[in-house]
């Protein structure tokens, strides 16, 4: 893939901590964990391996950087950033290498998040055996092939009892499109804030994910698999003016230059994802 990798920074001194939100994807990575937030608002995401890693990082360069890539549309990336984190390039702290990006969460009192890994198929026909062996059951016997999505994780505050409540990835797994629903309306609501208020309006959940689904519609740029749609709103809320939703798409160890293709995998995710969450968000959860 013809996408430029940014410089690595070395650093001894970021004050670095386990990242405590994150619900999908590698909760660690060889003696390490493989997510960490700093003071200063970034989230950094520990290298795999150098291949997946490195094409993720160049993924980012390519939607942040304003030179012309051959891979990629520069429209396409440009109208693509409010949809990501920010990208603040490669940081090396000791034995680690990770990817430094925007904490999405930094700002919440108590973040409820969700992860959706989007597409029908997290398989590509380039991928090598071992991946598409792994991935063939979790694609079939989970709603990924079903609905175009499965649920890999989210954690949910309760005010009444004070906690949160977390949904793991074999919660995910366990769930169909009959029981999607359900768990949608369990992770849009803090016992004070309803899931019509996270998931409804204007600054609703619907609205952010039909924005992403435009871009969708016209982008001829890059194939996603195995890639995430993010949930996140302030569990602290007691009104629907606070719940400050925002969505994200993360996960780009498996995105590939298109072509001049759509890319109808992820697109048939996002809608009904979409779908779905205003059924639930307007009271139906059957």
């Amino acid at each position: 893939m013809a996408l430029s990798i940014g410089n690595a920074e070395a650093s001894q001194d970021v004050d670095l901590k386990p990242c405590g939100h994150q619900v999908g994807g590698h909760f660690s990575s060889g003696k390490h964990a493989a997510t960490f937030v700093d003071s200063s608002g970034k989230f950094y995401k520990a290298f795999q391996d150098d291949i997946r890693s490195a094409r993720e990082a160049g993924i980012y360069e390519a939607i942040f950087n304003d030179s012309e890539e051959a891979d990629v549309c520069k429209e396409d990336m440009m109208a693509f950033r409010p949809f990501v984190p920010k990208y603040f390039g490669i940081l090396v702290n000791g034995d680690l290498k990770m990817l430094a990006l925007e904490d999405t969460c930094k700002d919440y009192k108590k973040p409820c998040v969700l992860d959706a890994k989007m597409g029908l198929t997290t398989i590509y026909e380039w991928a090598d055996a071992k991946y598409k062996a792994k991935n063939a059951d979790k694609d079939l016997v989970t709603t990924q092939s079903k609905l175009g999505f499965r649920v890999t994780g989210f954690k949910v505050w309760q005010a009444d009892k004070g906690e949160y409540f977390v949904a793991d990835r074999h919660y995910g797994k366990e769930l169909t499109p009959q029981t999607m629903p359900a768990a949608l309306a369990k992770f849009g609501t803090n016992g004070l804030v309803s899931p019509f208020d996270v998931y409804c309006g204007s600054k609703g959940a619907v609205a952010q994910i039909h924005a992403l689904k435009k871009w969708f519609e016209t982008q001829q740029s890059l194939l996603f698999f195995a890639a995430s749609v993010l949930i996140v709103y302030e569990g602290a809320a007691t009104r629907a003016e606070d719940v400050n939703v925002a969505i994200r798409f993360i996960d780009f160890a498996h995105t590939f230059p298109s072509k001049g293709n759509r890319d109808d995998n992820v697109l048939a995710g996002i809608t009904r994802l979409a779908e779905l969450l205003q059924r639930v968000g307007e009271g139906d959860t059957q």
